[in-house]
């Protein structure tokens, strides 16, 4: 037995090594994700596979991209303008009463599609119903109650106030037709119609048969139904031209035109920079992302792209995911590059301090839609609250939350391997910016920027794309297991067979000086037995 140790303890030693060779290759990922990555990058293109009978069938992402089985809801939350007539007679500033969520269960689906380029792109129409979802509104919420809100209308009225027809200005028409309604500055509608149905202000009519006035309306100077959402319900949002992922899918989503431009018209923008439609549709991502890459998503409803940057690791319902945010500067005039967003040909100013808004541009944290939108409303985006925009912004309004990142940040959530979305939030404010002009109604009045509402579109993935993405990380986790527990063994097997060695050298050691010790004890007694007698 004792001669075949060494055999044995040189196999051990071999097996250990295998085994902490196998462990650290699992642990640093090399077998399982190149096997993952490989599956995934297989998978990740929108195209047409074969079933079982041979004919030709949407693949399985391609089936989940035309009809996303996300669950998806809108919430909205109204602001209430609670004090039209201090506003207008005793400079009070406006005070706002949020009301909400009124809730809206929304539904995408590809109306229309095809490939083209020999399938390397893909044209598409994306379509969004809304669906009013009284059960999860607030208690009160129903689409009949009323709110009092700016009028756009009016503000287009002060715009034209100084407007000179025929050597005479038109203020004058103007103050003529304000005597004829009972609002103005500010108007009382339905939800309903504040939102989607819109509404028709009785200015329009009057102004629209006055024959001074008339050519506001002949110009679409005047939008005949106004809603902030306006004709947004069961419509598609354009034309998208995407990558496929063939042949690459690290490629997949890149967008090529949209509404068949590879930049926005040059009066919506002041540089050419600023209107490039680049970037993805937000709604297919490449995969094995880095955390040090921005993402670029083309969002038409403000008409340019934005950047989102990695934030932060997260776990949603149990699948590792990537946090991404907007950058904090991402609507901040003193970066160069964001100038192009402000309007060279003239801003209000609605703050004399030059820290909080600089020539011909917004605050931070805001962006001006009116070149963006029919009729040049001026409509101005935000975050919810005014959060990351100065707080002169949000004291200039009385009623506001205090803004919170936890709260008014929008953020999309991506597995990295896939690339795929866990969880999204498009969170925003839209505001009304008023301006105080000429007319009489508003002498007592300064301009202000004030809320309308604020939203919350939230997507969260459906279970069976989770359990595909718990797959890729099971994989994965399992091979860390398994890593750790190959590693462990091996070291284990060398740590016996050191352990076995230096308790037989012990061993071996003690019977030979037990032997050693003997033989030293038997010799004398040897030589006394053997001695001659004197």
């Amino acid at each position: 037995m004792l001669k075949k140790a060494p055999c044995l303890f040189g196999s051990v030693i071999v097996l250990g090594l295998l085994l902490a060779a196998v462990g650290i290759l699992l642990l640093i990922g090399i077998p399982i994700d190149g096997i993952v990555n490989r599956q995934v990058i297989g998978q990740d293109f929108l195209g047409y596979t074969r079933d079982e009978n041979g004919t030709e069938v949407p693949n399985k992402m391609t089936e989940s991209w035309l009809k996303p089985p996300y669950a998806m809801q809108l919430n909205i939350w109204m602001f209430n303008v609670t004090n039209v007539d201090g506003i207008l007679k005793r400079h009070e500033k406006p005070n706002l009463q949020e009301i909400g969520p009124f809730v809206f269960d929304e539904v995408q689906e590809k109306v229309y599609h095809k490939f083209m380029e020999n399938d390397t792109r893909v044209l598409y129409k994306n379509k969004k119903l809304y669906y009013f979802n009284k059960n999860a509104s607030c208690a009160t919420c129903h689409m009949d109650m009323k709110v009092t809100i700016p009028n756009i209308v009016f503000q287009k009225l002060v715009d034209a106030a100084d407007i000179t027809v025929f050597g005479v200005r038109i203020k004058f028409a103007i103050e003529s037709v304000l005597k004829m309604v009972s609002e103005a500055p500010y108007i009382t509608v339905k939800i309903s119609e504040a939102l989607f149905d819109g509404y028709e202000d009785p200015i329009i009519d009057i102004v629209c048969k006055n024959k001074i006035l008339q050519f506001l309306c002949e110009t679409n100077s005047l939008q005949r139904r106004v809603g902030f959402f306006y004709g947004q319900n069961g419509t598609t949002d354009g034309n998208w031209e995407v990558d496929t992922g063939v042949p690459s899918p690290f490629k997949i989503g890149h967008l090529y035109t949209w509404n068949n431009m590879t930049e926005m018209p040059e009066g919506t923008w002041d540089t050419q920079y600023a209107r490039m439609i680049n970037g993805t549709d937000g709604q297919l991502f490449s995969p094995m992302l880095k955390r040090e890459e921005r993402l670029t998503i083309f969002v038409p409803q403000i008409c340019r792209s934005v950047q989102m940057e990695y934030s932060k690791d997260v776990s949603v319902q149990g699948v590792p995911s990537w946090r991404y945010v907007p950058p904090l500067d991402l609507y901040d005039p003193k970066r160069p590059e964001n100038r192009a967003f402000c309007n060279k040909a003239g801003m209000p100013r609605f703050f004399d301090n030059t820290s909080v808004q600089i020539e011909n541009c917004l605050p931070a944290g805001l962006i001006d839609l009116s070149r963006c939108q029919s009729g040049n409303p001026r409509v101005y985006l935000s975050n919810p609250h005014f959060y990351n925009s100065p707080m002169e912004v949000w004291h200039a309004v009385s009623g506001l939350s205090v803004p919170s990142p936890s709260n008014d940040l929008t953020f999309v959530d991506l597995e990295p391997t896939a690339g795929v979305p866990t969880q999204a939030k498009r969170i925003m404010q839209i505001n009304v910016g008023m301006v105080k002009g000429s007319l009489s109604i508003t002498e007592n009045t300064t301009n202000v920027i004030v809320p309308v509402l604020w939203m919350n579109e939230t997507a969260y993935f459906d279970q069976g794309t989770r359990d595909q993405l718990i797959g890729i990380f099971n994989a994965k986790h399992y091979s860390f297991i398994g890593g750790v527990t190959s590693l462990s063994l091996g070291l284990i097997s060398w740590l016996a067979v050191f352990v076995v060695i230096i308790i037989y050298s012990q061993q071996t050691s003690e019977e030979e000086y037990s032997r050693l010790v003997l033989e030293e004890e038997e010799q004398p007694t040897e030589s006394l037995e053997t001695a001659p007698l004197e």
